[in-house]
């Protein structure tokens, strides 16, 4: 038995709100978390700065650390700065998450309610897909420089940070919003072509 189309708008909606909410919940509770005292401050550090990673032990003969890769290391006891750094490596990727979710939940309860194939929703999903793209490459940049200046503050030794990770899921999740505004937004134009023939 097929599904209809207003139960798929209603998972589609409930899912959209849950994403909202998790990344919401999860935003608020990393930055509680953060700020507790005698939490600990999780970075990352390049594996190329540091030393002594070739007499390692516990391993094997012939297994050495990847010079290329990272390790993880943590602050015991860190500093008001270093506790900003870290909300600032992840909390505002969540915020945007729950923003598009918060978005998307209301796009899609409108096409519950209404005619989706309007100009107004072909807008909304190409400001869906400029919030993404744009912000998305903000909030990884941030997150990049807040990890960089960490890692300098953990290491002794100088060194150049190079980003790990990348913005194109963010591009690509971006672009498909606003092609299917594009798309839509076309067929909104095709209709009102096909009044006027009418």
């Amino acid at each position: 038995m097929p599904v209809s189309l207003n139960t798929w708008l209603r998972w589609l909606h409930a899912t959209a709100m849950f994403v909202y909410i998790a990344a919401l919940c999860l935003a608020v509770a990393l930055l509680v978390i953060a700020f507790i005292p005698g939490s600990a401050v999780t970075q990352e550090l390049p594996a190329a700065a540091l030393i002594g990673l070739d007499q390692l032990g516990g391993v094997t003969a012939g297994v050495v650390a990847d010079p290329s890769g990272w390790a993880t290391f943590q602050i015991h006891d860190p500093s008001l700065t270093q506790q900003l750094l870290q909300v600032l490596t992840q909390v505002p990727g969540l915020v945007l998450i729950a923003e598009i979710g918060r978005r998307m939940a209301k796009l899609v309860r409108a096409a519950q309610d209404t005619d989706p194939f309007t100009t107004h929703t072909a807008r909304a999903l190409g400001t869906l897909g400029k919030l993404t793209a744009w912000f998305g490459i903000g909030t990884w940049i941030l997150s990049q420089v807040a990890q960089g200046v960490l890692s300098a503050m953990m290491l002794t030794s100088s060194f150049t940070y190079k980003p790990h990770g990348t913005p194109l899921g963010w591009l690509a999740v971006g672009l498909i919003f606003a092609a299917f505004g594009r798309i839509i937004d076309r067929g909104v134009a095709m209709r009102a072509e096909l009044d006027t023939v009418i």
